[in-house]
C-alpha cells in the first residue's frame, strides 16, 4: 500500500478459509500467532460479530505491561475480521499514568481471506491513519512489516499443522 500510515502483508496458507478464520476469530489463539511478541494473553471468547469487544494483556518494551480493549470493526465469517485496540484505562498499570492525557486508539488490524488455489490467501492490514492524537501517533506504528509477516507465518503453522 502506498499510504504511509498503513502496512499490508499477504501470504497463502494451505488450509481452508474456515480453519484460518476460526483461529483469527478466537482471541485465545492470538498469543500463538502474534509475530510481535507483545501479546501476553486473553481470556476472551471467540469473536462473533462487529461491535463486540475483547481484552488483551500486552507488553511493549518501551511502554511496559498494559491491557487493551479491542472493538471488532468488521466481521464476515471466512472472509474478513478486524478490530480497533485502545488502552484499557481501567487496568492498573504504569502506562495508564504515562498516557493519562493522550487519546489512544485510531488504529486497526484487519485480516481478509480469499480462496487461492488449494489454500487461502490471508492479507493482514495494520492501519493507523485514524490516530487523532499526535502524542499517541508518536508511538505508531506499533508493529513492523516483519512482525506482521511473522504473524502470518505463525498463522500458517497453526492451521497447516492439522
Amino acid at each position: 500500500m502506498s499510504d504511509a500510515k498503513q502496512m499490508e502483508v499477504s501470504r497463502v496458507v494451505h488450509a481452508p478459509a474456515a480453519r484460518v478464520f476460526a483461529v483469527l476469530a478466537d482471541p485465545r489463539r492470538h498469543p500463538t500467532i502474534d509475530g510481535s511478541g507483545m501479546l501476553q494473553g486473553t481470556r476472551s471468547d471467540s469473536i462473533t460479530a462487529a461491535g463486540q469487544e475483547f481484552a488483551m494483556r500486552m507488553h511493549h518494551d518501551a511502554l511496559g505491561d498494559y491491557q487493551t480493549v479491542n472493538t471488532v470493526t468488521v466481521f464476515e465469517p471466512d472472509v474478513v475480521v478486524g478490530w480497533a485496540p485502545r488502552l484499557d484505562t481501567g487496568f492498573e498499570c504504569e502506562l495508564v499514568g504515562k498516557l493519562a492525557d493522550i487519546r489512544t486508539g485510531g488504529h486497526t488490524y484487519t485480516y481478509r481471506l480469499r480462496e487461492a488455489g488449494d489454500g487461502t490467501e490471508v492479507t493482514e492490514t495494520y492501519d493507523w491513519s485514524g490516530v487523532a492524537d499526535p502524542q499517541f501517533e508518536a508511538f505508531c506504528p506499533f508493529v513492523t512489516r516483519e512482525q506482521l509477516a511473522g504473524t502470518l507465518e505463525n498463522l500458517a503453522r497453526a492451521v497447516e499443522a492439522r
